[in-house]
């Protein structure tokens, strides 16, 4: 009985795929995937040298991700319960997530001095990222699409940035001037001495360059995806092939809120590692 139920769904799913490839669609429309990360003045304020002030959609995103972490905050701090719903149980396994499982695991010492800034950085990226899965009208003409403002090199740089000046500043507070030469080892002979030195402050810059690059690449990837998803259905206007597409955008949406997650606990590892091996130095 079963098994004929089962012939009959499957029946049904092959004839409606039939109807829906052979059902006409409209006129093809484009859509131009790369205008949806360029980023237009939403609201024009004067430049002020180079420095161009307009508030522009990554801007909008990144107010709206502090806006939600401090709403949440203070409503979680308004409401500790000794026993915690749901919602406490989450931010409280996050929490602990970056306690432990972050700073705890990679840093040595240093840790209750530089959790609150590693954890900042995980949340604000965190947020950041799943703010970027809700459709906003901020598109083309003021259209709902999706956009994070970690797609932006810029916001990925300036963050990446926080973490190189803080690992040196650390460094520099827990070895004083012995710092930077300890970037060689001491018994090293003078000249191969110089070529580790030499090698290890470029390390340093590529450090800047890969935190930033990797969480900018990862974030615009999943979504140039969905948006090429998208333009495939108004190209091909066929009701089959915008079935299987927006199939496919559901997965690859879940996809991304895996790698939402992912990348701040990479990033936030990765600050916790550079700053607890500044501290700690091997020498």
């Amino acid at each position: 009985m079963k098994r004929g139920r089962l012939i009959v769904v499957l029946a049904a799913v092959l004839l409606g795929l039939v109807v829906l490839l052979f059902l006409p669609g409209g006129e093809r429309e484009e859509f131009p995937v790369a205008e949806e990360f360029e980023l237009h003045p939403l609201v024009e304020i004067p430049k002020i040298g180079p420095v161009d002030l307009s508030i522009t959609k990554a801007v909008v995103y990144l107010w709206l991700t502090t806006a939600v972490i401090v709403v949440v905050a203070l409503v979680i701090a308004r409401s500790l319960k000794p026993r915690p719903g749901r919602f406490q149980q989450a931010v409280e396994g996050l929490y602990e997530l970056a306690r432990s499982g972050i700073v705890g695991s990679v840093m040595k010492s240093g840790a209750d001095t530089w959790f609150p800034y590693i954890g900042a950085v995980f949340f604000f990226v965190l947020v950041s990222n799943l703010m970027g899965l809700l459709p906003l009208p901020l598109g083309e003409h003021y259209q709902f699409a999706y956009y994070t403002a970690t797609a932006n090199l810029n916001v990925t740089l300036t963050l990446a940035l926080f973490t190189f000046g803080i690992t040196h500043y650390a460094g520099i507070r827990a070895n004083g001037a012995k710092y930077f030469a300890n970037w060689a080892p001491p018994s090293a002979p003078p000249v191969l001495k110089q070529v580790i030195w030499g090698i290890h402050a470029v390390s340093e810059i590529f450090r800047l360059i890969s935190l930033s690059v990797r969480l900018f690449a990862n974030m615009l990837a999943g979504h140039a995806i969905l948006g090429v998803f998208f333009a495939m259905v108004l190209i091909f206007q066929s009701y089959l092939a915008a079935v299987v597409l927006q199939g496919g955008s559901v997965l690859i949406y879940l996809f991304e809120i895996f790698v939402a997650v992912i990348q701040a606990f990479i990033f936030a590892i990765l600050s916790a590692v550079y700053i607890g091996g500044a501290i700690d130095q091997e020498h």
